[in-house]
């Protein structure tokens, strides 16, 4: 998938004549920017040629980037019109130029660009925008890239902390882990933050607009500070492994949340606790993976995927009556010590593998469920051989577990 870009200050031409070093012919190099060239229409797109420095960044582009808007080869002139997939990822440049030609960024082109301070764009770009170093497309709807050092000052020691986003912008499409901005402002017009947009942040809050809707994959992951956060109920879609790995102290879902996604509260370690709305019916694989957290799970629920609660540190959990089967590999090697199984449940496969600590099951259950033979009870058959797990059931029932 491609994402256009737009800049909007004047773009320094470079003076004297291109000299062209060809690599394996594809791509080009030309004065010290690399390109693929494209003879079907004489256009040029700006790439890397990936090379890696002792720090694991790239070794190209180390200076300010000018983007010019034709470069000459082997006797030919090329428009240059994109910037490729992962073309400055990992780059370490203070400034990018891009010119009045360039009308379309693949979205990995930039996403990474740890010490960029500022974006500039040809006024004539018809695409893209630059509002004070920062890029949009050119109606203002969507940003596109906020540079990690925005806010740099040579001749001064503090650097703005927050950062307000202009009204009219819907989608936030860039990533927003600034080294200095603790807290953006958001305009009431925003629908819509991309994938990764604060990954590895530094925010200390965040205050999101009720006309949000969207929230993309590890949206809010690895965040280095923790904060309540509420997320409005008009949000409609959080991706896998939004909050992974941050460490929230609270987080209040959207009412209209059904599904608990993929990895969405793995290696999440300040909530101490977590009461699940009613109106959520699943919970999906590593949704609590390694998570430190008391789990208050709601009766609505009905589904559970394998792994969802893998590693979790926890000391017991209620499962509800609505559920009717407990996939392989639930519980495994988490910390758990008492499990209650709701009423409803017929099938459990082998939901405590390499669970140590697993001390006492309480069965609600009317009939006994259908277990694997070699773990009963979703229990690895030698602890219950040890006697280490105390299994509880209704009055009248132990036989037929027994027997099973």
């Amino acid at each position: 998938m491609k994402t256009a870009f737009g800049l909007l200050m004047a773009v320094a031409l470079i003076a004297g004549a291109f000299t062209a070093e060809a690599r394996d012919e594809d791509p080009v190099k030309i004065d010290d920017i690399w390109y693929v060239m494209d003879d079907s229409d004489m256009t040029a797109m700006v790439t890397s040629d990936f090379d890696e420095g002792p720090g694991g960044f790239q070794t190209s582009y180390l200076g300010d980037i000018v983007i010019p808007p034709y470069v000459e080869y082997n006797g030919n002139s090329y428009r240059v019109t994109s910037i490729g997939p992962l073309a400055f990822y990992w780059v370490h440049s203070n400034s990018l130029s891009i010119p009045d030609t360039v009308v379309e960024i693949d979205n990995s082109a930039i996403f990474w660009m740890p010490e960029l301070r500022v974006v500039e764009v040809d006024e004539a770009n018809p695409i893209f925008i630059s509002v004070d170093g920062v890029l949009y497309t050119r109606d203002m709807k969507v940003m596109l890239l906020f540079p990690m050092d925005w806010g740099y000052r040579p001749d001064h020691d503090d650097r703005p902390s927050e950062f307000s986003i202009p009204e009219g912008v819907e989608v936030i499409d860039a990533n927003l882990s600034n080294w200095s901005i603790q807290r953006y402002l958001f305009p009431d017009t925003l629908k819509k933050i991309c994938s990764s947009a604060f990954w590895h942040g530094n925010i200390t809050d965040l205050e999101l607009p009720e006309s949000m809707e969207y929230l993309g994959n590890n949206c809010l992951s690895r965040l280095r500070n923790g904060f309540d956060l509420r997320i409005p109920d008009s949000v409609t879609y959080i991706g896998d492994y939004c909050f992974s790995e941050s460490p929230f102290t609270s987080i209040t879902l959207p009412k209209g949340i059904t599904c608990i996604g993929e990895g969405w509260f793995q290696d999440c370690s300040g909530m101490k606790t977590m009461k699940l709305h009613e109106g959520i019916t699943r919970i999906s694989r590593w949704a609590f993976n390694r998570c430190i957290i008391d789990l208050e799970l709601p009766e609505s629920l009905v589904e559970l995927e394998d792994c969802a609660f893998q590693g979790i540190k926890t000391p017991s959990m209620d499962l509800p009556d609505g559920l009717r089967e407990l996939p392989d590999s639930l519980f495994s090697y988490s910390s758990i010590r008492t499990v209650t199984l709701g009423k409803g449940i017929e099938r459990i496969g082998s939901i405590f593998s390499g669970c140590s600590e697993i001390a006492d099951i309480y069965c609600s259950m009317e009939s006994t469920p259908e277990v694997d033979s070699e773990n009963p009870l979703g229990l690895d058959s030698w602890y219950q051989m040890m006697g280490k797990v105390n299994v509880h059931v209704r009055k009248g029932c132990a036989q037929a577990y027994l027997d099973s």
